[in-house]
């Protein structure tokens, strides 16, 4: 039996609505495929919505980046090994680690995106130092600097390529711990996973290696996410004495390290671990990105860029010049800036110039100087004025100046022209005074008789005879300002609150100065009780024109020296070089009061011996910035404080935080000796912006500095404020 059929004809619309919907279908198929193959599987439903969810996802994948994990001494590693891994350029962390037998205290911090650099102060447990314990020191101990060099960084590749890094460990003081290193590491991001492969030297002998895996890194369990399971194989050499120092830390029955590391609110790493198969190992530190910071606290107290009242009135019945001269007064007041003075002249055609003479105690960053200058000038200068002459000065001397055309900060004003463009139209130029004689003064104020501040006050030193660590901590008040217009003074008293530094005293144990005792006896100046005179000065600066400047000094320039100082300083404005020579003669501090001594300790052997003494240090000085890698350097060629002869160079980091790190080495003829070796002075010191901890902008700055050993080769001494710290901070 033959079924009946039935045919009929579909219509053209309906097989084109079925199309449709088969290409929809499909396109939507392959979308969820590639997504499906990306690890996640959306809904595509064509709306804004969705799409923005889709860039998100994609920006999110792009810049995903795996947690850097640091190992016992702070370097990026896992637990005893480095990797080739580090962290983000500015960031500074301090820690502890406890790893038998040694208790560690570490400092590292991130110079470029490049180089990092560490620092461990090693304790030997239970090992007595043969010449101080019996005085009160404790157990054995050894300071150590390490660096490491990425050449590839993982990241710039995008995780597609290992990681290449050189590094040595220990390179200063008595190398017990030397070591030289070339790392790989690549980072398996799809699995949350970095493994490395090193070759060492010295103190690591061949092949090590170790492996990072976060296994709840995606998971919806946040307080997991930053758990890492960490392996890795030592390749130190602990059972030959002449690598492992201790012999408690000579055992070594494995050559597998394994642990655990846990992130805290992404600022504090928590470690543990057993290691050599023979001992359970603690860390714990901290860190933060100091050099990129914008401040612990917004500046909710900074004003806005000027906005109103807007006034372009021209000089005239309708706006008097005194009138005028308050209307920028109160301006510039209102952004933090000071007016000075304020004058007027003619050029032939009667076109007329302002002269603004302008103090900066706010900003550091000079584009936010000059942003701010645009917005009050495009406001309130009056529409007759053909230019203006922004006079920039620092400590009672003008260092540069701004040339601003009035037809184009107009045009600014008007949003016409962006701020890059009003930059290159007024450029920074010379100091470059007004004709006396064709200028009308319109205002003037004297500057500040007087000004206060406080800020904290610290000394501190490692591997005293009588304990680890001496320290006194206490607060400096600052009273200062300009008598007779332009001679600047500083005033600073110190008061300690708690010092253990009684204690010290001013002769190494080991290693006694032989040179003339021109800093290490600085330790008796620091115990003294009560409210000190820390300094006390006067200086006066001028600007000769051309990038040239020089200033005169006399006073207490620090707690130990005063007397008289003069400096002089080629610097062009928009140079990268700049040269100066610098001279001062100096007088000892008596230990208390603020007279001065005649007499300085010299030893021989132990035995010390007095000598008449009238200081003195003159050098020639180099400066280079170099811009694009945010450097400083200088190099000083001349005569030190003990009349040793040779070179200091300085190297400087600064960051967009205002955070400045600088480190320095001598080479000189001073023949200062410490364990059989030639010393030369070493060490390390930062400056820092006190405003991150404000809510609004200042130029106070706190420093700190510390050698490497307290010694007498390649001493100077402060003598004032320094030419190139003043100008290049009004040019940064």
């Amino acid at each position: 039996m033959l079924s009946p059929v039935i045919a009929f004809e579909m219509p053209d619309g309906f097989v084109n609505f079925m199309n449709n919907i088969l290409r929809l279908f499909y396109r939507f198929l392959i979308v969820q495929l590639l997504f499906a193959a990306a690890g996640h599987c959306v809904y595509i439903s064509g709306n804004l919505f969705t799409d923005m969810m889709i860039v998100d996802y994609w920006n999110r994948r792009i810049n995903d980046r795996l947690p850097v994990t640091y190992n016992h001494f702070l370097q990026g590693g896992y637990l005893n090994m480095p990797s080739a891994r580090m962290g983000e350029e500015g960031e500074i962390g301090i820690g502890y680690s406890a790893v038998p037998p040694y208790r560690n205290y570490n400092l590292r911090c991130q110079l470029i995106d490049r180089l990092e650099v560490s620092g461990s102060y090693r304790v030997f447990v239970g090992v007595d130092d043969p010449i101080l314990t019996p005085l009160g020191f404790g157990d054995l101990s050894d300071k150590g600097v390490n660096v490491k060099l990425s050449l590839f960084s993982p990241e710039d590749s995008g995780y597609n390529l290992p990681g290449v890094a050189v590094g040595i460990d220990d390179f200063l003081g008595t190398q017990s711990f030397k070591a030289k290193y070339l790392v790989l590491t690549q980072v398996f991001l799809d699995y949350d996973l970095e493994a490395t492969l090193g070759y060492g030297a010295q103190r690591l002998k061949g092949f090590f290696g170790g492996i990072s895996w976060m296994p709840f890194r995606r998971c919806p369990w946040p307080y997991l996410n930053s758990l890492s399971i960490v392996a890795e194989y030592d390749a130190v050499r602990y059972k030959n004495p002449e690598v492992e120092k201790h012999p408690k830390g000579r055992i070594k029955k494995s050559p597998i390290n394994m642990g655990v590391k846990y992130r805290l609110w992404d600022s504090i790493d928590l470690s543990a671990a057993y290691v050599r198969g023979d001992a359970w190992a603690f860390s714990a530190s901290t860190y933060y990105n100091l050099g990129n910071t914008k401040g612990f606290l917004p500046k909710i107290d900074d004003p806005l860029p000027y906005k109103a009242p807007v006034n372009q009135e021209p000089l005239g019945w309708r706006r008097p010049e005194d009138v005028f001269a308050l209307d920028l007064l109160y301006g510039l007041q209102g952004q933090g800036f000071d007016l000075l003075e304020l004058c007027i002249s003619y050029n032939p055609c009667n076109e007329k110039t302002l002269y603004a003479q302008i103090t900066n105690t706010t900003y550091m960053n000079e584009c936010e100087t000059r942003n701010r200058l645009n917005h009050i000038f495009a406001a309130v200068i009056p529409s007759d004025i053909l230019q203006v002459v922004a006079v920039m000065q620092s400590e009672g001397f003008p260092i540069q100046e701004y040339h601003y055309d009035m037809e184009y900060v107009r045009e600014y004003g008007n949003h016409m022209i962006g701020a890059p463009e009003l930059r290159v139209l007024t450029p920074m130029c010379e100091v470059d005074p007004p004709d006396p004689c064709l200028a009308e003064c319109l205002f003037r104020q004297r500057r500040d008789l007087w000004n206060v501040e406080i800020f904290p006050k610290a000394h501190t030193f490692f591997g005293s005879a009588k304990g680890k660590f001496k320290y006194a901590f206490g607060v400096n008040l600052g009273l200062n300002g300009y008598i007779f217009e332009d001679l600047y003074y500083s005033i600073r008293l110190g008061y300690l609150f708690v010092s253990n530094l009684h204690h010290l005293h001013g002769v190494d144990r080991l290693n006694p100065s032989q040179l003339p005792n021109v800093r290490t006896d600085i330790v008796n100046y620091y115990c003294q009780r009560g409210i000190t005179v820390d300094e006390a000065f006067v200086q006066k600066t001028w600007n000769l024109g051309k990038g040239l400047y020089t200033t005169v000094a006399a006073g207490l320039f620090e707690e130990e020296y005063g007397g008289v100082a003069s400096e002089c300083l080629y610097y062009p404005v928009n140079s990268c070089f700049a040269v100066g020579f610098e001279a001062a003669i100096l007088r000892k501090r008596t230990v208390s009061g603020i007279g001065f001594t005649n007499r300085i300790r010299q030893l021989h052997g132990f035995v010390p011996s007095y000598h008449h003494f009238r200081g003195s240090q003159y050098f020639l000085d180099m400066y280079y910035e170099w811009r694009e890698a945010k450097l400083d350097f200088k190099v000083m060629l001349g005569k030190f404080l003990a009349g040793d002869r040779g070179a200091r160079f300085e190297v400087a980091r600064y960051f967009p935080s205002g955070l400045i790190v600088s480190l320095w080495y001598t080479a000189t003829n001073g023949r200062d000796h410490i364990n059989g070796k030639d010393y030369q002075d070493k060490g390390v010191a930062f400056s820092m912006p006190l405003d991150i901890f404000y809510t609004y902008s200042d130029v106070s700055r706190w420093g700190y500095g510390m050698s490497a050993w307290l010694r007498d080769v390649g001493v100077t001494s402060a003598t004032g404020l320094k030419l190139y710290e003043q100008i290049r901070e009004q040019r940064n």
